[in-house]
């Protein structure tokens, strides 16, 4: 089989670039605290994702994927946590001071990874179609995880940015209660989008 990398490269960006719980997050957290502030939550979720590349790359997604209760269970927890994590978004704004206690971090982000269905969908079609085949299983898991981590963390790093800006956009506390809330509405489609 002939490994596409161009294609695949086009996959990652697309996915990574595309809204999601991680990019919704990041555009809040970069509204609320800034840019600098950011790098514990980039982390979390590069390290959380790099773990779910590996383990798909390994054949876990397989595993997933053709047992239905275990796919149910992801989705049900997956909701769950993205529905909490809606609330803490919705009440994200530019006085941090009063919202040190919804502040996600390192772990938070981490923890995510392992129940956002549009990073494990990335993953599981990630390995399906565009795994390296270069003739050591490892060798093929470490290349496709680092590329696709490679072309995500610029991704991350333009929803940051773009929450920084909309920081200095949305000034008054009524446009603030309008993002958060359309924030909050975002994050209940990425969820209705788990069970369709």
């Amino acid at each position: 089989m002939q490994y596409n990398f161009f294609g695949y490269l086009i996959f990652a960006f697309v996915t990574s670039i595309t809204p999601g719980p991680n990019n919704l997050t990041l555009l809040s957290y970069g509204k609320a605290y800034g840019f600098t502030d950011s790098g514990k939550v980039m982390l979390g979720i590069m390290l959380g994702f790099l773990t779910e590349l590996i383990l798909a790359g390994y054949g876990v997604a397989g595993i997933i994927s053709a047992n239905p209760n275990i796919e149910i269970v992801l989705k049900v927890v997956g909701s769950v946590w993205l529905f909490y994590l809606a609330f803490i978004l919705k009440n994200m704004h530019t006085d941090t001071a009063s919202v040190k206690s919804s502040k996600v971090g390192f772990v938070q982000m981490l923890i995510q990874q392992f129940v956002n269905p549009k990073a494990w969908i990335m993953a599981i079609t990630g390995a399906g179609a565009f795994m390296p085949q270069l003739g050591n299983i490892h060798l093929n898991v470490m290349v496709y995880a680092l590329i696709f981590g490679i072309v995500g963390t610029p991704s991350m790093i333009i929803w940051l940015k773009m929450g920084d800006v909309i920081a200095k956009l949305f000034v008054s506390k009524q446009s603030n209660i309008i993002l958060g809330y359309s924030l909050f509405l975002l994050m209940m489609v990425s969820i209705a989008s788990i069970w369709l």
